[in-house]
């Protein structure tokens, strides 16, 4: 089982569709998935098919306290065959002030490994302790950046707090495993130097560029995946080139992170 982490600490970076498009991914392949949602907002909780009227007996922040195990609060998504979800909820937004949540899924995701394949975590735009417990769990961290010149503060941000708080203590060797540019317009000259920066600064770890799109928020609006609710547009060849960077390397390799 491996477990995927969404990050970045800057609202709008497109963190949900890439976790989306990786859950998609990942149970087209075959592979029993669990989503995730620790954000308050619950929007891959909505882009995965949950709505109001969904029955949910608990969710994400039921786990993260204790409350409820993963097997019992997952709920099946009606858009993403083979993938389950967590659902996010406005409880989490109060359990940053509860530090035991740090390592509340890194402990609890091993018992429930025979229940499914792989595991994606959406995590809100911060890097409160929500999101460090999802950092903790995850065995890969992928940043979803958009290519704007302020993401790169947030991602700076971000590799510090992996540095100083999760590798030295809750998850030896963390690191960000893979950066994917997204909302890229080529003919803007600024999308180009952001992606020409972020390979040089990492190198190996930057996968190809994801085009900006209308097609995604459409498919939020759907409750769908973008390669779900439009499997033929660019934005989801360009999805499914970025992933099988990502889903085909092996993260215990050196030389794929590095």
């Amino acid at each position: 089982m491996t477990t995927y982490v969404v990050a970045l600490s800057k609202g709008g970076s497109t963190k949900t569709t890439t976790a989306a498009e990786l859950a998609a991914e990942l149970a087209r392949r075959g592979r029993r998935i669990l989503a995730i949602d620790l954000d308050q907002q619950g929007n891959l909780t909505t882009r995965l098919g949950i709505t109001e009227d969904t029955e949910v007996d608990a969710v994400s922040a039921d786990v993260l306290l204790g409350k409820a195990s993963a097997t019992t609060a997952a709920i099946a998504s009606p858009s993403v065959p083979g993938a389950w979800v967590l659902a996010g909820s406005h409880g989490l937004a109060d359990l940053d002030h509860r530090p035991e949540v740090i390592t509340s899924l890194r402990d609890h995701l091993p018992e429930v490994a025979g229940e499914w394949d792989d595991i994606v975590i959406d995590t809100p735009p911060s890097l409160g302790l929500v999101t460090l417990a999802g950092l903790a769990a995850a065995d890969v961290v992928v940043v979803s950046l958009e290519c704007k010149t302020e993401a790169f503060d947030q991602l700076r941000r971000l590799v510090e707090v992996i540095d100083e708080r999760i590798a030295p203590r809750l998850h030896p060797g963390q690191r960000v495993s893979w950066i994917v540019p997204t909302k890229f317009n080529a003919r803007r000259g600024l999308d180009r130097e952001v992606v020409e920066i972020l390979t040089e600064d990492y190198p190996g770890r930057v996968t190809t560029p994801v085009r900006e799109a209308i097609a995604a928020a459409d498919a939020y609006t759907a409750g769908k995946p973008v390669s779900i609710y439009a499997p033929k547009a660019p934005i989801t060849a360009d999805y499914a080139q970025a992933l099988e960077v990502i889903l085909g390397a092996n993260p215990d390799r050196e030389d794929s992170l590095s």
